[in-house]
């Protein structure tokens, strides 16, 4: 099974489109996760022994949950120009979805890294594979296409992709090569226990104050089945805390027994955010809510952006 989705045929075409180029931009969604930034430093290590000019920028810039990532502090906030040889983006259902305003434009080529079914294509070659577990492990099937020596750190990157992309290996994404791919990660030296208490162990006080409040905000749909929370600027600057604070909170609204699905709003500018999830078992395709707003994902966990804020009337929000 492995070596069949190593025989991707999209997976030559973007090898010789990285051989013939030099100078390559890097880049995730914005408000990237531990799937994908994981992917784009496992791919920076691997490019950089292989001799090429990486440069990396995420919109928003690199989670505190993720900082301990090998490269991370090498990664920007911030595209600069159109230098590029060549463009590489992970984890991104569109070309919008990274942020910057000069990639839906540009005519430098673009490889697209990707594992969510509703991706556009939008790149000049699209390495999309719906069937991997997460981006990490699409990468890590890539690399070994041409023997790329997968060291510690590189190991590191993509065991936190596959690791935060799985939800500790408890979705129902979590499959027998996706393991063996864990496995083989592992032996390289990367340590599941330190992802783990970095990226869901670790809680600064912010965000226990965070998800206190998030709770207080928690209400029950009993018609729609949802459980739902709402967070503004004004709560999150009260509390010291920000976005960050908030990752993992969708999923533990999601515990509660009788929500069919969760979903939690964020104020952010004059964009507020949404982030829903659900469980096999409870037959919600929550990509198809998030495609109403514009948005995409998994049928288990997506997400969408609307133009607007987030008012309180009596008991009830609403998004003006």
């Amino acid at each position: 099974m492995m070596m069949k989705k190593q025989s991707n045929p999209a997976f030559k075409e973007a090898w010789d489109l990285i051989t013939e180029s030099q100078d390559i931009f890097l880049t995730t969604h914005e408000s990237t996760d531990g799937d994908d930034l994981g992917s784009l430093l496992a791919m920076r290590l691997a490019l950089i022994s292989k001799g090429k000019k990486i440069t990396a920028a995420v919109k928003g810039g690199v989670p505190n949950s993720l900082k301990f990532l090998p490269g991370s502090v090498e990664v920007g906030e911030e595209y600069h120009s159109e230098k590029y040889d060549l463009i590489m983006t992970f984890g991104c259902g569109n070309i919008k979805r990274p942020g910057f305003k000069e990639l839906e434009t540009t005519k430098i080529p673009i490889i697209n890294f990707d594992h969510h079914p509703d991706n556009s294509n939008f790149g000049k070659i699209n390495v999309v594979e719906p069937a991997t577990a997460a981006v990490a492990e699409l990468i890590y099937y890539f690399l070994q296409l041409k023997n790329i020596e997968i060291n510690k750190d590189i190991a590191y990157c993509l065991l936190t992709g596959i690791f935060t992309d799985t939800g500790g290996f408890k979705h129902s994404n979590t499959s027998p090569e996706v393991m063996e791919v864990a496995s083989q990660l592992l032996k390289k030296g990367a340590r599941i226990d330190k992802i783990a208490t970095y990226t869901f162990g670790s809680k600064r006080p912010e965000t226990i104050k965070a998800w206190a409040k998030a709770l207080e905000n928690t209400r029950f749909d009993s018609e729609k089945k949802m459980a739902f929370s709402v967070m503004t600027e004004e709560d999150l600057r009260e509390l010291g805390a920000t976005e960050d604070d908030l990752q993992g909170f969708v999923e533990l609204l999601n515990n509660i027994p009788q929500a069919k699905f969760s979903l939690l709003l964020r104020q952010d500018g004059d964009l507020v955010k949404g982030s829903l999830r659900s469980e096999t078992h409870k037959g919600v395709d929550v990509s198809k809510i998030a495609h109403s707003f514009g948005g995409g994902g998994h049928k288990l966990a997506a997400g969408f952006k609307v133009k607007g804020k987030l008012k309180r009337s009596g008991d009830k929000w609403l998004i003006e």
